[in-house]
């Protein structure tokens, strides 16, 4: 196996984890009652604080 191969699948194993460790609290976050309104970075990303350059 190539050192390039080993690298792709790596990477592929990893945000299949950060994907699967993430959709139980996206769920959540989503059938919440309470409105979460623009400051809510999650339902808003783009609406969040503006980085400075």
């Amino acid at each position: 196996m190539s050192a390039l191969t080993y690298a792709i699948g790596l990477i592929l194993a990893v945000i299949t984890l950060a994907l699967i460790t993430a959709t139980p609290f996206a769920l959540a976050h989503s059938r919440t009652l309470r409105d979460h309104g623009p400051g809510c970075w999650w339902c808003h990303p783009r609406l969040g604080p503006r980085k400075r350059r």
